[in-house]
């Protein structure tokens, strides 16, 4: 079974690099031709997906749509980005000026750390926690869908999980069998509707990553891509 990973597209609030959590905003202009774009080269690669899972985040579900071209998407509230608490809403370069009040000087760089220091902190989710829940969708919703027994025509092949950048990371640390949080970024944050392709082997119950960070919309977007750090 192949697993496509997607982030959503860009947001207003990705353009001045305001966190967002899970704070419930919405695709931009750009972000939504990214999604489009990104929709018609799986149509034109004969990619059709036998199931589609998203973020409850409208971000996250409104790029499902318009990547899959599908209405039948499973909303999972363990897709939801990472919460930052207190964090969300603000600028990341005025928080990295404040690193003595903020954790998230170590976010990209040292997420270990910033696990422990958030693991302190009761208005934010931790990675720990971030990688239980996504480690517990994939055991529940997406493991279960290569045991389905019918016919070959029948049978889940394919899967679009469309999500957020840290989200995102947190299912890979499953894929990867991954346990040290200060390899939670491994390939690196995913652009704006990017995508990972990961392969899941039913009998043996792993996860092979075929390939990462695959943009497909046209360069004048890429202009527009912002980082996070």
């Amino acid at each position: 079974m192949l697993i496509y990973l997607l982030r959503h597209g860009t947001t207003e609030w990705n353009a001045v690099h305001k966190i967002q959590g899970d704070t419930d905003t919405s695709l931009d202009d750009i972000g939504r031709e990214m999604a489009r774009q990104t929709g018609l080269w799986f149509k034109d690669q004969g990619i059709t997906f036998d199931k589609v899972f998203s973020s409850p985040l409208k971000r996250a579900y409104n790029t499902a749509k318009l990547a899959s071209d599908s209405e039948d998407i499973v909303v999972d509230e363990r897709l939801r980005e990472l919460g930052f608490g207190n964090m969300e809403g603000l600028v990341v370069e005025d928080m990295l000026e404040k690193d003595k009040e903020f954790p998230f000087v170590y976010f990209k760089t040292k997420p270990d750390i910033y696990d422990e220091k958030v693991k302190n902190d009761s208005e934010a989710e931790s990675l720990t926690q971030l990688c239980e829940r996504t480690a517990d969708f994939l055991h529940d919703q997406v493991e279960p869908l290569a045991k389905q027994d019918g016919s070959p025509d029948e049978k889940i092949k394919t899967v679009l999980i469309s999500a957020h950048g840290a989200c995102n990371k947190g299912l890979l640390m499953h894929m990867r069998g991954e346990k040290d949080m200060a390899k939670f970024w491994g390939e690196g944050l995913q652009p704006n509707c990017a995508f990972d392709v990961i392969e899941y082997d039913e009998s043996l119950g792993t996860y092979r990553i075929l390939s990462a960070n695959n943009t497909h919309y046209d360069d004048s977007l890429t202009a527009n891509l912002t980082k996070l750090l």
